[in-house]
């Protein structure tokens, strides 16, 4: 297998050099070179370590610590010698368990009874999980310095899983406890879970937006298990999983991760008929209950693709959908890692990997004569037509969308005024797009086969009226948050879904429903259709060329532009249909531009270190994009604050600031926010009298009274 090696770029990160703020190109995903349905996920730069499978083998390689002619370890995987340290605490002759058992709860829920799922997510849009990954000090005690690198690479390979099923991992956080766990880290799975999705609800979450958190330990879990997450829980308050370092590789922590995530996408443990990989063998797969002697999984099989499917068309999870501008990518932008970054035209990807035309791969720019290169509203590097259906209605309640002849970009989606009747799965109104019914949410809650429940069942409804509140159901199968209450009533079955989750109100009768004639269900009560306003007394400032959507804004016929339909595209000035397209994107940046001249007394213009190929002038001396957090906790007591402010009384003078001296960084904390490049002022019209510098009070962090760092 030893061919060249083609290395697609895919992970950045943020690392933090004595004072210097910079990008460390280290993380790769890519293929061998002439080989069919090879895969590579490396990292380089403390030599080469990672994964590569080629003619369905899958080799292991890692630097060999003694070497000073950097010499490397190849070998294929089953002939990995498994360490004792990084088990499970189970004999050789026990394999050990991702999770518990299913007996054991909720949490590990049986495999969905239904298999008539048409939807592939592979095909589906593209979706985006922003990750949180927290390191306990067993761990760091283990892994020391290595640890951070150790944890980043794993990730990377966890990404490398998950692309297949269209879905991005994106780290956005990384905090390593290196001295005392800021939660009990107890040998039972289920008992650590619940204090670390405790500590991320009332902490993590309150500092750092995410969708996903997972804990990785160096303890040994009791009874062979060494991962566990909750079912059904992605996007939610429990969105997460708690996962033992098990293996001296670090691939085998990655599979023990993805596996977890599994579990919060609604995926369950595969059975014997479960087939993965060009092979179709049902012993390698993610979701495989046991992680096996020798074999690290490489895909997912086609019972997870079904149930992945399944969930994501009944919990709709809403957090995955796009990366936020302010939290998109791990170490700001970067051309080639095939995301749009601000600043960029385009990105097709590396130059090996790019087949768009329309952008040159090298500069992240528009050929010349280009238009744009992606985009609903772009065909043959050009712009579509104002007037050209870039997206079509998808049903009652929906309205179709056209281009507007300025830009790539379908415009924002839009649906029928809410209250207008809809007739998608029985006589309802519709509400944001959607035409609810009782039956439509029984089916979401409880799968195919749920029917409402009777109106006796409503009678035991506490919380709302006339089929508002709380959603009765009956029949079915599992309940989509592996939860159910069930009540009898004269010999009826009435289910319950069960929530942790009280924000997202799932369990209850979804907004917008039919509760009577000319009646629908709001805030848990039913109430007059007559809320939402008439079609009629909207519409007319439309001036009939168009319609009123459900923010009663008018939405224009094909040809016509907001936010009155009086005037047509091709009668606006050139570039004026840009502008009333792009008034919001002006208002931020104008915005984003106030807020930093408003900062220029504490910007420090820091280097920004590129790989060779990344060199290109225009992304050199930008603000970084949501740089991720990367924290050593040396608390010496449980949930003691990690940084705590002191506020000088009055503002410092002008310094130098010197070098950060490596023996006082204790601690690391790089927020996004905190980082800005600013450009050199212009030099003064004449010399400036010299300056008389007076000595300063250093301002110190502390995260403990006798523990504090010293701060520039």
């Amino acid at each position: 297998w030893c061919r060249k090696m083609t290395f697609l770029y895919l992970l950045k990160v943020m690392v933090y050099n004595w004072g210097k703020l910079g990008v460390e190109h280290c993380y790769y995903h890519g293929h061998v070179e002439g080989m069919k349905d090879s895969s590579v996920s490396v990292g380089i730069c403390s030599g080469i370590s990672g994964f590569v499978r080629a003619r369905q083998q899958v080799y292991l390689i890692e630097p060999l610590g003694q070497s000073e002619d950097g010499d490397h370890a190849v070998y294929r995987q089953e002939h990995l010698k498994i360490s004792g340290s990084a088990g499970c605490g189970s004999s050789s002759n026990t394999t050990p368990l991702y999770d518990q058992d299913q007996a054991q709860g909720p949490r590990l829920a049986g495999l969905f009874r239904s298999r008539s799922w048409k939807t592939q997510p592979i095909t589906g849009p593209q979706r985006f999980l922003e990750l949180f990954v927290v390191v306990d000090s067993t761990e760091y005690k283990r892994y020391g310095s290595e640890t951070r690198s150790r944890v980043l690479g794993v990730i990377n390979h966890v990404d490398k899983l998950y692309r297949p099923l269209n879905i991005r991992i994106i780290l956005v956080g990384l905090e390593i406890w290196t001295y005392r766990d800021l939660i009990d880290v107890d040998i039972n799975s289920e008992t650590t879970l619940d204090n670390f999705l405790m500590w991320r609800q009332a902490d993590l979450l309150q500092r750092k937006k995410h969708d996903n958190a997972q804990f990785v330990t160096g303890k040994d879990f009791k009874d062979d298990t060494v991962g566990l997450a909750n079912k059904f829980a992605m996007c939610t308050a429990n969105s997460g999983g708690v996962n033992q370092d098990h293996h001296e590789n670090p691939t085998g922590l990655a599979s023990t991760i993805a596996h977890e995530m599994g579990h919060n996408f609604g995926l369950s443990h595969d059975t014997q008929r479960c087939m993965c990989g060009p092979s179709y063998s049902s012993g390698n797969c993610v979701m495989a209950e046991k992680t096996g002697n020798q074999a690290f999984p490489e895909f997912f099989s086609g019972c997870s693709l079904e149930q992945l499917a399944e969930f994501m068309e009944r919990a709709q999870p809403n957090c995955l959908s796009k990366p936020s501008s302010i939290r998109t990518i791990a170490a700001g932008p970067s051309c080639g890692n095939a995301l749009l970054d601000p600043g960029e035209e385009c990105d097709c990807g590396t130059v090996e990997e790019c087949t768009n035309l329309c952008c040159d791969a090298s500069t992240c720019r528009l050929t010349s004569g280009s238009q744009c290169a992606h985009g609903q509203c772009c065909d043959n590097c050009q712009f579509k037509q104002a007037g050209s259906v870039c997206r079509k209605s998808a049903g009652d309640c929906d309205l179709s969308e056209y281009c507007t002849g300025a830009s790539e970009d379908c415009p924002e989606d839009s649906f029928e005024m809410n209250g207008k009747p809809c007739y998608d799965q029985a006589q309802g109104y519709c509400y944001n797009g959607q035409c609810p019914t009782h039956q439509q949410h029984c089916w979401r809650l409880f799968g195919p086969g749920a029917r409402v429940g009777p109106d006796v069942c409503f009678n035991l409804n506490k919380r709302g009226e006339e089929g508002c509140g709380s959603m009765f159901c009956g029949g079915g199968g599992e309940s989509i948050t592996g939860k159910r209450a069930a009540y009898t009533v004269n010999s009826i079955e009435c289910n319950l879904t069960v929530d942790d989750d009280k924000t997202r109100n799932i369990d209850m009768v979804p907004k917008g429903t039919r509760c009577g004639p000319n009646k629908v269900c709001l805030d848990n009560r039913c109430v007059d259709i007559s809320v939402y306003g008439t079609e009629e007394a909207c519409a007319k400032k439309c001036n009939n060329n168009g319609v009123c959507n459900h923010k009663k804004e008018c939405h224009c016929n094909p040809g016509w532009a907001p936010p009155y339909c009086d005037i047509q595209y091709a009668d606006l000035p050139q570039g004026q249909s840009g502008i009333i397209a792009g008034v919001s994107l002006s208002t931020l940046v104008s915005l984003f531009l106030s807020s930093i001249s408003k900062l220029n007394t504490f910007c420090v213009h820091r280097k920004v270190h590129s790989a060779p190929d990344k060199l290109n002038p225009m992304f050199q001396d930008r603000p970084q994009i949501s740089q991720p957090t990367f924290m050593e906790s040396t608390a010496t007591q449980a949930y003691a604050p990690l940084i705590v402010t002191v506020r000088p009384s009055r503002a410092a003078p002008q310094v130098q600031i010197a070098p950060i001296q490596k023996e006082l960084l204790m601690e690391i904390n790089v927020q996004g926010s905190a980082s800005y490049s600013c450009t050199k002022p212009l030099p003064p019209s004449k010399p400036l009298p010299p300056l008389n510098l007076t000595p300063v009070s250093h301002a110190y962090s502390c995260s403990h009274s006798s523990l504090c760092r010293r701060l520039a």
